[in-house]
This record gives C-alpha cells, structure tokens and sequence, in this order.
C-alpha cells in the first residue's frame, strides 16, 4: 500500500515539473536572493523565534529522554 502511495506522489510531482506552464516560474538566481534578504530584513524576529522553538524543543526532547 505505501509503495503504491510513494509512486502515486512521485509520479505528481514528476508531471507537474514536466508539464509546467512556459513563462510560470521564478529563476533560481532571483528567488534564493530574495529569500534570503527577506530573512535578514522583514521576517528577522519570525525567523529568530522559530530558532528559539526549535532549541527549546530540541532541550525538552532531550531532558525527557534522558534515564533516571
């Protein structure tokens, strides 16, 4: 069954990148650019508070594994 769902979601997102519409997607050089100015500049407290989840996730993940 799971393989049969794998090669189904392969076999879409195959398609979708062959069959894309000429004109529709964004160049690489443009688009990484502008993520990672978009980063540094407007999403900046977003992207530093995710950091601050992710740590304290990390640290929690690790006290609750550790053996007594």
């Amino acid at each position: 069954m799971s393989a049969i769902v794998a090669s189904t979601f392969f076999f879409l997102v195959t398609a979708v990148e062959v069959f894309q519409i000429p004109g529709t997607f964004i160049p690489k050089e443009q688009s990484i650019g502008n993520i990672g100015v978009l980063l540094m500049n407007q999403y900046l407290i977003a992207f530093e508070l995710l950091s601050i989840i992710l740590v304290v996730g990390i640290l929690g993940m690790m006290h609750i594994s550790e053996d007594d």
